[in-house]
C-alpha cells in the first residue's frame, strides 16, 4: 500500500510540474562575462549587495576585480566568507543577519556549490521571515518572491546555478537536506571561464563527475521530459569530450567553458527530473560526515 502511495504521489507531482512557472536564470557567459555583472546589478537599481563566499576565495583574492567593478558603480558590498562544505544553518543565518543589518538588496553567490546553497538560504530566509530553515525543508516551502540571486561559479559541477534546490546541513543533527522551491532558481548566472583556470585538477575531476552524475540521474529518471532529457545528452556529451582535457590542461579555456556549459545543462535537467538513490545516499554521507559531493 506504501509503495502505490508512493507511485501515485510521484505521478501527480509529475503532472503538476507542467503547470509550475519554470523560469532559467540569464546568463552572462564567455571570457571575462564577470566585468558585465556590476553594470548589471547598477542597471537593476541595486544599491548594496551581499556577497556569500568562502574563506578560499577571499584568500586567492580571486574576487578583487568584481569587487573594484562593483565600487566603479558606486555599490556597497559586503562580503559573508565563513561558508563551509555542506553550507549549515548556522552559516545561513549568519549572512542572513549581515544581510539585514547592511539593508542589502541582492545577494551574490561566489564560489562552488556551498556558497550558492548558503545564498539561496539566505534569499529563502528573506522571503519567509517567519519559517526557519527546517521548516522549509522538501517541496514548494518558500513560494515568495526572493530578493536577485546572482550566481557567479567557480567550479563546474553542482549545476546550482540553475537548480531550484539549496542543500543545507543541520550541525547538531548531521541532517542534511534539501529545500526545493522554483522562487529559489536565481535570476542572473554568470558562466566565465576564467574563474576556472586554476581550479585543482583533482577538484576539476570531482566536480566533473558530480555534474555527470546529474545529467545521467535525470535522464533515467521518471520525471524526465523532452527539454531535461536532450540537456542530459548534450551535458554528458560535453563532458566526455572535455573533463580529461580540462582535468589536463586547465588553462584550456574551451574545455573550461564547455565543462560550465555542461555543468549549467546537467542543473537545468535535473532541477525538473530530480537525481535518486546517488545523492540519497551521499547527502546521508555529507551530513554525518562532512564528505564532499
Amino acid at each position: 500500500m506504501y509503495r502505490f502511495y508512493c507511485r501515485l504521489y510521484q505521478w501527480v507531482l509529475k503532472l503538476g510540474t507542467f503547470l509550475l512557472p519554470w523560469r532559467k536564470p540569464e546568463l552572462l557567459s564567455g571570457e571575462e562575462s564577470l566585468k558585465k555583472l556590476p553594470k548589471l546589478i547598477n542597471n537593476l537599481k541595486i544599491e548594496s549587495v551581499l556577497i556569500v563566499t568562502d574563506k578560499g576565495i577571499t584568500s586567492i583574492k580571486l574576487m578583487d576585480a568584481f569587487l573594484q567593478g562593483l565600487q566603479d558603480e558606486n555599490i556597497n558590498f559586503f562580503i559573508y566568507d565563513k561558508t563551509v562544505p555542506n553550507p549549515t544553518i548556522d552559516n545561513i543565518e549568519e549572512a542572513l543577519q549581515m544581510y539585514k543589518a547592511n539593508q542589502c538588496q541582492g545577494i551574490v553567490a561566489f564560489g562552488g556549490g556551498s556558497p550558492m546553497d548558503c545564498a539561496k538560504g539566505v534569499g529563502a530566509r528573506v522571503a519567509k521571515p517567519r519559517k526557519t530553515i527546517p521548516q522549509m525543508k522538501g517541496l514548494f516551502k518558500v513560494m515568495k518572491k526572493l530578493p536577485p540571486l546572482f550566481m557567479v561559479p567557480t567550479t563546474a559541477g553542482t549545476g546550482s546555478e540553475a537548480t531550484l534546490a539549496a542543500v543545507v546541513s543541520n550541525s547538531e543533527t548531521h541532517e542534511k537536506y534539501a529545500l526545493m522551491d522554483i522562487s529559489l532558481i536565481p535570476h542572473y548566472a554568470v558562466l566565465d571561464p576564467l574563474l576556472t583556470v586554476n581550479l585543482p585538477p583533482h577538484i576539476t575531476a570531482a566536480t566533473g563527475i558530480d555534474a555527470l552524475t546529474h545529467a545521467v540521474e535525470a535522464y533515467i529518471g521518471k520525471s524526465n521530459t523532452r527539454e531535461t532529457r536532450e540537456c542530459s545528452k548534450e551535458a554528458v556529451k560535453l563532458i566526455f569530450e572535455n573533463l580529461f582535457e580540462a582535468y589536463s590542461n586547465g588553462s584550456n579555456l574551451t574545455a573550461r567553458k564547455n565543462m560550465q556549459t555542461a555543468a549549467y545543462l546537467a542543473g537545468i535537467a535535473f532541477t525538473r527530473a530530480y537525481v535518486g538513490n546517488v545523492h540519497a545516499i551521499a547527502h546521508t554521507l555529507g551530513g554525518f560526515y562532512s564528505v564532499p559531493q
